[in-house]
């Protein structure tokens, strides 16, 4: 059961006219409260605080889990990286103006109600904002008395037992006990989807509001896009052959708009968002009169299908032949090659690996094009536009020469043999092997059987024993030739 916040006694009479008054009002302005929203984020670099509203009268009944929302302050957010979002909700009086909650500074009642996912910031408040919950999930009689705080059940809105878009809602039972902080939780989030968030002030005393996000850095955090702060019409977009594509702008003070898309001029419009049904430029003027002459800003913004693009994968191993561990860095050749210099570089990398039985992933898609402490082997490099499998390609098969550290001849099928590892393909190479004292006792050839661990018929014993190779380097794009020499352990 809900239980309200305490309103001052007044007349049963005043109480019906004034609440017969406000009813028409209060659901006139709910029907665009949230066109009014502000854009929020809280990254590592900044977390925003807001003056909260004082001195307003107009209150939504029964919104949610909320029964008054005096004071109503509405933000939205867009999601970045997709992931888990927790938020602490709090509000003061912030005598020094300085934006922190500092000793002495009064804390103050706040309790909110949030929505979402949605494609755009541009909504119909009283169409796409449900005002109640449907515990029964037939879709009928939403009632905001079925809607729970989620002090008394964290679990209802992370479960969506709501059933409804009213992703997270609280208001503090008792605030006298102390309680000044509101916790919103998103627990799935998409990239690209945005929410709304309704903040009241039921002491209606002037101060800050600050949205932070507790849980930044944490495993399967998501993050907001604080690109959504600026002007304009945000980042460019990468769709992996996905259309349309829903983008939108905003301007201070415009009230009108216009996309110029490479189908051409699209017209005079009120709202900013637009279905973008192929890739190229689009460009959003705003304007500061109904008749859209007075331009108040411009922005554009560039969309590319990453699926239609083609990736030319390029690894280079940067150490020389028999360094033991290996460096391989990832060179991208993208056609158009413009692509990576409008800054769409947003590439990840794997590496495979053939261990005899054709390849298998050796590495896991990384952010990075460089794979560090490899040993010698038969690899490829996979690479794709993060998010699109479509757009993969693969590189050439490439050897990295090396050899193994020791053999155990004792003819159970594993490791029976000595030789080099990769030297095959060099059929000119040398390779000489010597006990300890220096003796030769074989020479082997590239790609044959390799040495046995016998000399003359007879079993050499458990030691080390050293090779030396002659061969042309195949880093070296003149493959110039090298002689390397190393040791080796015969365990019997």
């Amino acid at each position: 059961m809900k239980m309200a916040k305490v309103i001052p006694q007044i007349s049963l009479f005043l109480v019906l006219i004034c609440l017969s008054i406000s009813k028409v009002n209060a659901q006139l302005d709910f029907d665009v409260a949230c066109r009014l929203a502000q854009p929020f984020c809280s990254d590592a670099a900044q977390e925003l605080t807001f003056p909260n509203i004082t001195g307003e009268d107009i209150s939504f009944q029964g919104l949610g889990c909320l029964d008054s929302t005096r004071n109503s302050s509405w933000y939205f957010l867009r999601i970045d990286e997709a992931g888990e979002l927790i938020f602490d909700i709090q509000q003061w009086v912030d005598i020094n103006g300085n934006n922190n909650l500092d000793r002495g500074e009064m804390q103050l009642d706040v309790d909110f109600i949030a929505w979402g996912p949605f494609t755009t910031s541009f909504i119909n408040c009283g169409d796409d904002l449900p005002r109640g919950c449907d515990n029964n999930g037939d879709g009928e009689n939403l009632r905001p008395e079925e809607c729970v705080n989620n002090v008394d059940d964290p679990d209802y809105y992370i479960q969506n037992l709501d059933n409804t878009s009213i992703v997270d809602c609280s208001f503090a039972r008792n605030p006298e006990e102390g309680i000044f902080i509101e916790n919103f939780t998103i627990p799935n989030a998409q990239t690209g989807e945005y929410y709304f968030i309704l903040i009241t002030n039921f002491s209606d005393e002037a101060g800050v509001i600050q949205l932070q996000q507790t849980n930044l850095g944490e495993d399967n955090a998501g993050t907001t896009d604080c690109t959504i702060l600026e002007p304009g019409v945000g980042p460019d977009i990468a769709t992996c052959g996905e259309f349309p594509v829903s983008i939108e702008g905003r301007f201070p003070g415009a009230i009108m708009y216009r996309w110029i898309t490479p189908l051409g001029d699209q017209g005079l419009t009120d709202t900013p968002v637009l279905q973008a049904t192929q890739e190229g430029v689009y460009e959003l003027i705003g304007y500061s009169d109904i008749n859209g002459n007075d331009i108040v800003g411009r922005d554009e913004l560039v969309i590319v299908d990453v699926s239609a693009i083609e990736i030319a994968v390029n690894p280079v191993v940067a150490e020389e032949s028999f360094a033991g561990s290996y460096t391989i860095t990832t060179a991208l050749t993208t056609t158009p090659t413009d692509i990576q210099a409008l800054g769409f570089t947003d590439f990840e990398y794997r590496l495979d690996r053939d261990l005899g039985n054709g390849f298998i992933e050796y590495r896991p898609y990384q952010d990075s094009p460089v794979f560090e402490n490899v040993p010698p082997g038969d690899y490829q490099v996979a690479a794709r536009y993060r998010g699109c499998p479509v757009s993969e390609r693969i590189s050439d098969i490439f050897m990295i020469l090396g050899y193994p550290k020791y053999f155990t001849p004792n003819g159970d099928g594993f490791h029976d043999t000595w030789s080099l590892i990769n030297i095959e393909n060099q059929p000119a190479a040398l390779i000489y092997i010597f006990d300890r004292y220096g003796k030769l006792l074989k020479q082997l050839r590239p790609g044959g059987e390799g040495w046995d661990g016998t000399y003359n018929g007879k079993l050499m014993p458990s030691s080390d024993y050293w090779f030396r190779v002659e061969f042309n380097e195949p880093t070296d794009p003149n493959m110039r030739r090298r002689v390397f020499a190393g040791n080796f352990s015969l365990i019997r």
